[in-house]
């Protein structure tokens, strides 16, 4: 089954969906992208109407509330997902998809990959927590009530160094699945439980290891193994909507694709909501303009660092990057209660995350934008071999 992602024109909808089949015999299904029901019942609820009929509150909901909608959140609202039997019939769709005068835009939703590379023994201390100055910045704020989401492999929401900061919604849930459609975001592969440590590990618990902002609060937003552009998407609205002020993606495409509409969509929209972005630079030694979202305008976009400060050689590059942060063995939590160390600009992105809480419980009046220049300019100036931002992040500086 192959998915493609087609955003209509403002007043426009998929009425006709026959008209939309590349062949006849092809059956083309359309479903929205971002789903309003969410919305619709909140509207509901607020102006006391009788839960039931649901068409007729949708109507309501179109005409009073959604013109109030933000630019960014139209968009995702005329945004659908069309699901297409073979490779070859949705090639067939994606061209007549592109001729039809009521589609903005439409591409293929591809699978994303993890950021991170193999790794040795594990290491013996947390030189990436020294190196940007975690201890000093800690004296000033930990990251108290900001929520991170780890949009990732999902987060073990028992691990005894997450547990005391794993966020959870009003039903009791750690998150949510998008991957496979349900509300237990349980890791069984361990990227997302590393990337959850270190940023907000327990602190002064006489164990383990210790995040960037050992106060702040962990939402697992597990996307992977089926980490397509739709679903990635769908996950960071649903962050934003549920309170996330900063989003980790310690992800991307599994080859050079320099625009993607569906994500860059999904992340105008937590911008606007003044949520802070960080995206792992990639790990293709290679330049970042290639590869979106990461090179999106508004993102925190990092690269790898080692512990002399040089590039590590796997990070991607350019212009386009906004900081360093250390990258190469990194010890953090693993699944099923153990530590291991991992190495990748996968590992770099949540030093950032971390970072920016800290920054935002310590000036909760900054806006995303402000809190990206915070960090950007109070980095520590460094010298590698090709561009991996203005310099390597600074915690206690940034504050």
């Amino acid at each position: 089954m192959k998915k493609i992602v087609v955003r209509f024109k403002e007043g426009e909808e998929p009425k006709n969906m026959g008209k939309f089949a590349p062949m006849d015999d092809i059956e083309v299904k359309f479903k929205p992208l971002y789903s309003i029901e969410p919305d619709v019942t909140k509207f509901i609820a607020r102006k006391g109407l009788k839960a039931g009929d649901f068409k007729s509150h949708l109507a309501l909901f179109n005409e009073e509330l959604l013109p109030q909608k933000s630019e960014e959140e139209k968009k995702l609202f005329r945004t659908y997902t069309v699901e297409i039997e073979n490779e070859e019939e949705a090639k067939q769709a994606i061209s007549k998809l592109q001729s039809d005068p009521t589609i903005e835009y439409v591409q293929e939703s591809k699978l994303n990959k993890l950021y991170y590379l193999q790794n040795d023994p594990l290491m013996k201390d947390l030189w990436g927590i020294t190196k940007i100055n975690c201890p000093k910045a800690w004296d000033s704020a930990q990251g108290e009530n900001i929520v991170i989401a780890v949009l990732d492999t999902g987060v073990d929401y028992l691990h005894t160094d997450l547990s005391g900061n794993m966020w959870k919604d009003s039903a009791g849930n750690f998150g949510r699945d998008f991957s496979d459609n349900n509300y237990d975001p349980m890791d069984y592969h361990g990227h997302g439980t590393h990337v959850a440590g270190t940023i907000a590990a327990v602190g002064n618990n006489s164990i383990g290891v210790v995040g960037v902002a050992p106060k702040a609060k962990i939402m697992a937003v597990k996307i992977f193994p089926n980490a397509t552009d739709d679903v990635c998407a769908e996950a960071i609205k649903y962050a934003v909507d549920n309170g996330a002020h900063v989003i980790n993606n310690s992800w991307g495409p599994t080859g050079r694709n320099p625009v993607n509409k569906t994500l860059e969509d999904a992340i105008d929209y937590a911008l606007s909501k003044g949520v802070v972005v960080v995206f792992a630079a990639g790990n293709e030694h290679d330049e970042v303009k290639y590869y979106s979202p990461a090179n999106h305008m508004g993102v925190i976009c990092v690269g790898a660092s080692d512990i002399k400060d040089n590039r590590c050689g796997f990070s991607n590059y350019g212009p386009e990057v906004t900081v360093a942060a250390p990258g190469e063995e990194i010890l953090s939590t693993q699944i099923n209660g153990g530590y291991t160390k991992k190495r990748g600009t996968s590992m770099a992105a949540p030093h950032v995350s971390g970072l920016a809480a800290l920054v935002i419980s310590g000036r909760p009046t900054a806006n995303a934008n402000q809190i990206k220049g915070l960090i950007e300019t109070n980095s520590d100036k460094i010298y590698p071999d090709k561009p991996i931002g203005l310099g390597r992040i600074n915690a206690a500086n940034s504050l």
